[in-house]
């Protein structure tokens, strides 16, 4: 794995290299083979000879920007050469009037459910740019307990339920040490809920402490309760558009292909590419070899994070071979990003 370089490690290229880079990377994304001078003379209007564009090719791949496939005498992009047009050659990424208002309607047809908006934009994401989408739910960086009861079942046994942030339900079955009755467990319920409203799973900890009995025995219980919760929400990943991947020349290669199924069916490791320090607004561009998952070193990652700033977050992205459409695929991101921060705000009652 190599890290993302900074653009002031950039080669220094003058106009005329620009254009045929720029040029080069734009055929290459439209037809996945590698591009000749003359294809880039023909098509791209450059205004000089197939002789001058291939002295600026191998100039451009001495300067590690283009690499030379095989026998080919074609030019395809590195790493390096996709992320110089991402931070210096990229249009302005955006998503044309009438897609925003498709996918946008599609949000408000769903909007009372949120499996169903997380569903609708891990679809929108992968049709918008034919590549693999995925999504996670929104949830706090530590969940937080909002309110608990305890009912009683038979004797000792008791339904511990709490509700956590967003709303979401948990319950659990407890066999308490000691016998309670109805009315202690109401009290109880509505003392936890007091004292503990708010509280992630650290602090619920630290307050088995005070207590002892059936009352330690059910606070240990929600220490628990938030702690999977916690777990579940890190590995939960929503996923549309892997047949999108398999459809694209660079995974004919049914090895290629496995690594990234067995990947996409691993929620654990996918999780584990999200980027955890990304910033309101902000989309998280990685390629190639700069993942540190070898399954993914063909591939690039466009992600962004949608909700409130330091409260509520998730995030949303695609993946796809590095030959992607980066200006349609951040524009994408982006726009269902925003859509998805203003459901968490109705979500959250802002």
């Amino acid at each position: 794995m190599t890290t993302k370089p900074d653009s002031a490690d950039f080669p220094e290229l003058d106009p005329r290299a620009r254009q045929v880079l720029a040029a080069v990377i734009r055929e290459y994304i439209a037809t996945a083979e590698p591009v000749a001078s003359t294809q880039l003379v023909r098509g791209y209007r450059l205004d000089v000879s197939p002789a001058t564009v291939r002295n600026e090719l191998a100039a451009l791949e001495e300067a590690g920007l283009l690499t030379h496939p095989h026998t080919s005498s074609g030019r395809v992009p590195t790493d390096l050469g996709y992320r110089y047009f991402i931070e210096a050659l990229m249009p302005r990424p955006s998503l044309g009037a009438d897609e925003q208002v498709t996918v946008s309607h599609q949000f408000q047809q769903a909007l009372q459910d949120t499996a169903a908006w997380l569903r609708v934009a891990a679809s929108s994401l992968a049709r918008l740019t034919a590549e693999a989408a995925i999504v996670t739910p929104p949830a706090s960086k530590r969940t937080t307990l909002r309110h608990v009861e305890v009912v009683p079942i038979h004797e000792r046994r008791v339904l511990l339920v709490a509700v956590v942030d967003g709303g979401a339900v948990r319950q659990q079955v407890l066999e308490l040490g000691t016998s309670t009755t109805a009315e202690q467990l109401r009290r109880l319920s509505s003392r936890l809920t007091e004292s503990l409203g708010g509280a992630t799973a650290t602090k619920v900890h630290a307050a088995v402490v005070a207590e002892n009995g059936a009352e330690a025995d059910i606070i240990r219980a929600l220490a628990r309760i938030l702690e999977e919760y916690d777990t579940s929400l890190s590995r939960e990943v929503y996923v549309d558009g892997f047949q999108n991947i398999l459809a694209k020349p660079e995974f004919a290669e049914s090895d290629r292909s496995r690594a990234m199924l067995s990947l996409f069916e691993d929620h654990t490791r996918l999780s584990e590419i999200l980027p955890q320090g990304l910033g309101d607004g902000e989309v998280h561009i990685t390629i190639g070899r700069e993942h540190r998952h070898e399954s993914l070193q063909d591939c690039s990652l466009v992600i962004g994070r949608y909700g409130e700033s330091g409260d509520v977050i998730g995030f949303v992205g695609v993946v796809g071979p590095t030959r992607m459409d980066y200006a349609r695929s951040i524009g994408a991101v982006r726009y269902v990003g925003s859509l998805m921060s203003d459901l968490v705000r109705v979500m959250e009652g802002r």
